[in-house]
């Protein structure tokens, strides 16, 4: 999960509050820039956008010109943070603040490179690395956190007996139905490698069960129908847990709760269950 601290352009190109809108509008088209903060000292007047300079006489002086209400991140946010700011307030550029001062710029463009790599491109489900963020999402707003990982029983054979390309087809129709399953507003769902699937929720454990029965009943009853049937096993974990703003605190909580996950789906499968709940 990455903060905006590594990846952000740093240092800043910045321009005074008293230079001209016309200087403004040549030093961006020179740097190939749509914004640039405006700095006097150490502290971040505000920001002129190619939008400012649209909107203002050339020979007026940035302070007059330039937005003067800026919206600011902090190098310690997530992208996500970050990538719903810039929603929010529909702007494409967001100075990197800390203690008033600016220490970095980030883009929108940047925002979705990086999210670009967050979803796997055979089932369209986000990948491991976007259910770290959005587990840390959870753990921050101190609610509880349970994890379902669900584990296709005999994959290899399946790639045996069918070939690849419909070992494929079947990792999309699970997909398709852990997407149809899940309630958006409370469950996150990620194909986490291999023929492992996670999801992650902010639903307590007994209502986690309720999902992962659910799903591994209807993948049961469904996949045949596209001519390999499919089981799957689960592995349940979750309950309150500590919230920390050190990453790799948050990092080691949620490994925690997936290695917890994946060892009871392994014993669900060896011991024939449908899912087991550590």
């Amino acid at each position: 999960m990455l903060q905006i601290k590594d990846f952000m352009v740093n240092p800043v190109l910045t321009i005074g509050p008293g230079k001209s809108v016309l200087y403004a509008a040549e030093f961006m088209q020179e740097k190939n820039i749509g914004g640039l903060p405006v700095v006097e000292g150490n502290q971040l007047l505000g920001i002129i956008t190619s939008r400012d300079i649209r909107l203002n006489h050339p020979n007026r002086i940035v302070a007059d010109a330039m937005t003067k209400k800026v919206i600011c991140c902090s190098p310690l946010d997530t992208t996500w943070d970050v990538a719903e700011l810039m929603k929010i307030h529909r702007i494409e550029r967001l100075p990197v603040a800390e203690k008033d001062r600016i220490v970095g710029i980030i883009t929108k463009k940047q925002i979705i490179k990086y999210i670009s790599q967050l979803n796997d491109h055979l089932t369209g489900l986000y990948n491991s690395s976007f259910i770290y963020m959005l587990a840390s999402k959870i753990l921050e707003t101190g609610n509880e956190i349970s994890v379902i990982l669900f584990d296709i029983n005999n994959f290899g054979e399946i790639n045996k007996s069918y070939g690849h390309v419909q070992g494929d087809n079947c990792l999309k129709t699970i997909a398709g139905i852990l997407q149809d399953r899940v309630d958006n507003n409370y469950d996150y769902v990620c194909r986490y490698g291999g023929d492992e699937f996670v999801i992650v929720t902010s639903k307590k454990i007994k209502q986690a069960e309720e999902l992962a029965n659910g799903i591994i009943d209807n993948i049961a009853e469904e996949t045949p129908k596209t001519g390999i049937p499919v089981t799957v096993s689960a592995g349940i974990s979750g309950g309150k847990r500590k919230y920390s703003r050190n990453t790799v605190k948050q990092k080691n909580v949620i490994e925690n709760l997936i290695n917890k996950a994946s060892l009871a789906s392994t014993k669900a499968k060896t011991m024939g269950f449908k899912y087991l709940i550590v």
